[in-house]
């Protein structure tokens, strides 16, 4: 179910009316929102609910395990038989089918019941720490077998051909559950926080089941931490007027970004990236540069609706993008593109790795392998590795360079040479962040190479489909502007009275009769 379509415009009329109908009722507030959250998700494939059920439910127990809250066996039992009856309701309708994945469930189910008895039975100091292995594993083991067994099943079979070894493909060809990336790091945060003892443990599990499948940010982030948005799930949420058009005008913006921005230049970068070939070197520039904001249009797009929605909704979602385009060195970057992952891999895998900690080499091989399994998490792909590895190397090389000490000092002198500068490490910078963008974008090495191979055969800029991108980005740009010039994102509020008017009938106009055809799915969905 997609924010811009008219499915979702439906739900979401229906939803609010329950919403609103809770009154002062916190816990029915809560519930409405984890049955229509559930409702939301069980609109791609209803079998996923089973997974985030049962991540859920084990989260939930790991937390109270770990803070030795209440009858962590009766809770867990009960937590169980909830996954189970979910399970039997989702696929009794194609029991012949799916009985064996039943199967599978009721195995799982028992196995997790077993383990939370022995540890309950174990000293308390390692009691804790197991319960956190209990959480990291059954989360990552379910993001490795949907997302990333086949990947290195198939990585491995080509490996043994090219080494002259027979190895049989032993491939799941499993469907992978949207949003998966998303709900297991957010869940898997509440989890260590509560080891590390940042976060008290909830013993509400309407609560903390509304947090992990909370709708707006389901399905693709912001990545919120259970210090942030959890504790809001325990206090009366309003629906007021403000917030409604605050929220309103949040949304739009980014269906502007995603229908009149984003999807109208997927229409250009999806056509030369489907035949390189066929185009001059000219157009592979246009069409990295329209995916490089395409991607961003889409994705900040689909998190600026979000937080619309949360907003509406009476919830503060984290701000997930800030004009990331106008960073000068790659830590910039990374501060401003997709904030909720980046702070998600410093806090709880840069940091785990020793982060700046432990000397300099220690570090470069912590900022390597933390983005390159950055890149790895967007998806099962050599392409995603590479990409990874290119801003791994990236940090490393700036950091060496000390190109941030470099800029924070020519800028505090000021003058024409820190504009310069600033200028020169911009255009640096995003040249080098339009390249990782092929890495990105491309279906496979070859593809890479493929697209390479055109540009360096007859390198030129001349390119028709300049005026096709140049007439979308014009107005992002102009807005874009605004947003800096004023140093604030929601930048309608901060207008003159007579710009705001024109700003405003002219995104709502783009939204209403100028959206790109047919109906794009978000591209981070896929991750």
């Amino acid at each position: 179910m997609l924010f811009h379509t008219y499915t979702f415009l439906l739900f979401f009329i229906i939803f609010i009316a329950f919403y609103a109908a809770t009154g002062k009722n916190l816990r029915l507030q809560n519930l409405v929102l984890l049955v229509f959250s559930y409702l939301f998700y069980a609109g791609w494939d209803e079998r996923f609910l089973i997974l985030i059920a049962g991540s859920t439910a084990c989260d939930y127990i790991a937390g109270l395990g770990m803070a030795r809250l209440g009858d962590v066996r009766r809770r867990a039992c009960t937590a169980a038989a909830a996954v189970l009856g979910l399970s039997v309701v989702v696929l009794l309708p194609s029991f012949g089918e799916s009985g064996h994945f039943l199967a599978l469930v009721a195995a799982g189910t028992v196995a997790f019941l077993a383990v939370v008895f022995i540890l309950e039975g174990r000293h308390w100091a390692n009691r804790r720490r197991h319960y956190l292995t209990l959480s990291i594993v059954l989360n990552l083991g379910l993001l490795g077998v949907f997302k990333y067994f086949d990947f290195f099943a198939r990585s491995l079979f080509d490996l043994g051909q090219a080494a002259g070894i027979t190895i049989d493909d032993f491939t799941l060809n499993v469907v992978l559950p949207v949003g998966i990336s998303f709900y297991t790091f957010q869940t898997m945060s509440y989890t260590i926080d509560v080891y590390r003892k940042r976060i008290p443990a909830t013993e509400n599990i309407v609560q903390f089941a509304a947090f992990v499948a909370f709708f707006p940010q389901l399905v693709a982030g912001p990545i919120e931490r259970a210090a942030h948005l959890l504790p809001q799930f325990a206090k009366r949420r309003q629906l007021t007027w403000d917030n409604f058009q605050s929220g309103a005008t949040l949304f739009t913006w980014g269906l502007f970004k995603k229908a009149v921005v984003a999807d109208h230049l997927a229409a250009v970068s999806d056509k030369v990236f489907a035949n390189p070939e066929a185009y001059s070197s000219g157009d592979i520039v246009v069409a990295l540069i329209a995916f490089t904001f395409q991607i961003y249009g889409d994705f900040s797009g689909y998190s600026d609706m979000a937080r619309g929605i949360g907003r509406i909704l009476g919830f503060d979602i984290m701000l997930n993008f800030n004009l990331p385009y106008i960073a000068r060195t790659p830590s910039e970057f990374w501060r401003r593109w997709h904030m909720s992952l980046s702070t998600w891999l410093r806090d709880y895998l840069y940091i785990g790795l020793g982060g700046n900690r432990h000397g300099t080499f220690n570090t470069y091989r912590n900022l390597a392998l933390t983005m390159l399994l950055g890149g790895l998490w967007h998806g099962a792909n050599w392409t995603f590795v590479f990409w990874g590895a290119y801003q791994g190397l990236l940090l490393v090389i700036y950091r060496m360079l000390h190109i941030d000490d470099h800029l924070a000092a020519l800028n505090a002198r000021g003058g024409s040479s820190a504009l310069a500068g600033n200028l020169i490490a911009w255009g640096v910078m995003f040249v080098l962040i339009v390249f990782g963008w092929l890495l990105f974008r491309a279906t496979s090495i070859d593809h890479v190479m493929r697209m390479l191979e055109v540009f360096t055969m007859d390198i030129s800029l001349r390119s028709a489909l300049w005026l096709d991108i140049g007439r979308v980005l014009l107005p992002l740009f102009f807005i874009q502007a605004l947003q800096i010039s004023k140093k604030q994102l929601e930048v309608l509020p901060a207008l003159p009275v007579w710009l705001r008017y024109h700003v405003g009938v002219f995104v709502l106009w783009s939204v209403l009769f100028g959206a790109a055809r047919g109906t794009r799915e978000f591209i981070y969905f896929d991750f």
